[in-house]
């Protein structure tokens, strides 16, 4: 599968393109992950010994990294379990479990598809997560459940202006309806639609810097990662323009 949550199954791809791996999208994505993890996390009371963590949609590791990180007593014992779709991305997970100690478990799961019993988890950390489910899914309530979404998406406009300017009119653009997303309402109604009763919800907001590469490198693996998750995919134009 691709790791970039493509709406096309159009199998072209300008040679130009970088492979949209687990490892472009960590370098892509530098701290960004971990940090909006850490603001998310530092929103809730500290996890106490005992706490056993799902950590959905776990990717490559950077809410699990936080989680760890979060933790200041080195008494403290926790687990957590780490489920993704891609086999990719969990195999670095696991190399980064083994690496750092981490007290985590690797598991292939679909977020849309979990098969825990319920009350499994004393926390829930779905980072990043929610705007790339299909019909704004989310997972059962239980214990502390955390959601993030971006507020502002810097990056996005220049991909979807250059989108705009080389390829035909009308062409839907990548990414089309994120902005959505940058509403706190529809986080909300996102969340209360999935059984979370609005009186037992907390909304914060916080800021998060993101490190970048040198622009060019970042510009190519910004385009290489979003330009053909469209509904068309990549035009073959694309390998000229």
């Amino acid at each position: 599968m691709s790791f970039n949550n493509a709406e096309s199954k159009n199998t072209f791809v300008p040679k130009q393109a970088l492979a949209p791996t687990p490892t472009l999208y960590d370098e892509l994505t530098a701290d960004g992950m971990i940090n909006l993890a850490k603001v998310t996390l530092a929103q809730i009371p500290r996890i106490t010994n005992g706490s056993i963590i799902h950590d959905n949609g776990c990717g490559t590791g950077a809410g699990t990294s936080a989680i760890v990180a979060a933790i200041s007593d080195p008494s403290t014992k926790i687990s957590i379990k780490g489920t993704d779709i891609s086999s990719q991305a969990l195999e670095i997970y696991s190399q980064k479990a083994a690496k750092d100690k981490w007290p985590a478990e690797a598991v292939k799961m679909d977020s849309c598809a979990l098969s825990f019993p319920d009350e499994t988890f004393t926390h829930s950390l779905n980072s990043a997560l929610l705007f790339v489910l299909p019909d704004d899914g989310i997972a059962a309530p239980g214990g502390i459940a955390l959601f993030n979404s971006w507020a502002y998406v810097p990056n996005m406009s220049p991909i979807q202006a250059a989108a705009t300017a080389t390829r035909p009119p009308g062409t839907p653009l990548p990414r089309q309806g994120l902005e959505k997303w940058t509403q706190a309402s529809h986080l909300q109604s996102v969340i209360e639609n999935g059984g979370f009763e609005k009186e037992k919800t907390m909304m914060a907001t916080g800021d998060i810097f993101v490190t970048t590469c040198e622009i060019e490198r970042y510009a190519a693996m910004l385009w290489s990662f979003i330009g053909g998750t469209s509904s068309v995919g990549w035009l073959e134009s694309d390998e000229q323009n």
